[in-house]
């Protein structure tokens, strides 16, 4: 099996693009200190593991999130962490897997920051024989997949199913009376924003929506951002909605800032924006905003768990497991409330102690670990923190 993964490894590393991909979901910024430890004293008889922490960062709302949740699990499951934080390259994380599999760790954690990064970190486990699992990006080439999926330590694969929470806003904005509406979309050689373009064009048809025009964001221009909306108003006066795939990275509040600046009523025009921005709240409060989403934390901490899970000697599937997680949808000024306050916010704990140490055992299989991501929304999260 070595053979065939490094074969396939060999031929398909040729095609791969080198480029790293932006998180897109989050604001990413690289913490002062690059490699942190967490150690616990968790009382319990398990045998304690070590597991790498690959992740990005953890100053932002879901980088502190996760590092925070994280850590949790990792003192209720008796569980040592060693965290590498910062890295935004595959080599950079190359490096990093190296690095934590020659201070003993047994697993690697980590969100790939390109298709090659799934290929040369599992190349990196698989010679060491540590298990290795990640979330947040599924693998669309088929080489890439098919090397993968014959490495012996690959445990998990979750990715967000964007797709489906697109067909769901525009839903939502159908739902409104809109049915004549502009979209943002995002660039066609990401695979992340494929899905999103994908659904959102897929939703417009199953639910009757047309789209007049569409222009592609720049994540980061906030200025080209606002023209591409500008054009929108002055070129389709009967536009009645905006789609658009990405609120990040100052998209968000250039859509808002456009409207605001333009001489439509306020609230004419409705926006569904994937992820969220600074002044959600508000724009819902003003009707500008219809739908967003986020809220990835779980999916994070799913293959975590899982990841110990195997370490500990406990199979969950005959085949590399595959599975996926919804965004939260939020459709009012009070889900974005609840959002805010409780789902991207280190201070709050959302799954309880029983629940985390209920997802390691012989018995666990994909599906439990499938259900937790599946009963991930708003309700969830207003049970969770007793708000109903």
């Amino acid at each position: 099996m070595k053979k065939k993964f490094r074969r396939i490894l060999t031929s398909t590393l040729a095609i791969v693009l080198a480029a790293s991909l932006c998180l897109g979901f989050v604001g990413c910024t690289k913490p002062a200190d690059g490699d942190q430890g967490s150690t616990n004293n968790a009382g319990d008889n398990t045998e304690k593991v070590k597991v790498g922490m690959i992740w990005y960062g953890n100053t932002d709302a879901m980088g502190g999130t996760f590092y925070s949740w994280a850590n949790h699990a990792a003192e209720v499951l008796n569980v040592e962490l060693v965290w590498k934080l910062g890295s935004f390259t595959t080599a950079d994380e190359l490096t990093d897997c190296e690095n934590l599999i020659s201070a003993g760790c047994e697993g690697i954690y980590f969100i790939p920051m390109d298709t090659s990064a799934n290929l040369q970190l599992g190349n990196a486990c698989n010679d060491a024989g540590v298990y290795w699992s990640t979330s947040n990006r599924d693998i669309i080439d088929n080489d890439v997949l098919e090397a993968c999926e014959a490495n012996p330590y690959f445990v998990n694969r979750i990715y967000d199913n964007s797709y489906d929470v697109c067909k769901q806003m525009v839903k939502v904005m159908a739902e409104k009376g809109i049915k004549e509406v502009c979209m943002l979309s995002g660039d066609p050689t990401d695979a992340m924003m494929v899905d999103r373009n994908k659904g959102f064009i897929d939703g417009a048809k199953e639910f009757g929506v047309k789209i007049l025009a569409t222009s592609q964001l720049v994540s980061g221009d906030s200025a080209t951002n606002v023209d591409s909306v500008n054009n929108f108003l002055t070129l389709y006066p009967n536009m009645q909605g905006i789609l658009a795939v990405s609120g990040t990275a100052g998209v968000g509040e250039a859509i808002i800032t456009a409207l605001e600046s333009s001489n439509r009523e306020k609230g004419s025009i409705k926006v569904a924006a994937f992820d969220t921005f600074d002044g959600n709240k508000e724009a819902f409060e003003n009707g500008w905003l219809a739908a967003s989403c986020g809220g990835y934390t779980s999916e994070c901490l799913v293959s975590f768990i899982s990841l110990i899970n195997r370490i500990r000697g406990n199979v969950i599937s005959d085949e590399v497991a595959v599975m996926s997680l919804s965004p939260l949808l939020i459709t009012s000024a009070e889900e974005m409330d609840i959002f805010s306050q409780y789902v991207d916010n280190p201070e709050v704990q959302l799954y309880s102690d029983d629940m985390i140490k209920s997802l390691v055992g012989p018995d666990v299989k994909v599906e439990d670990y499938q259900k937790v991501l599946d009963d991930w929304s708003i309700d969830f999260v207003k049970s969770a923190v007793g708000l109903e």
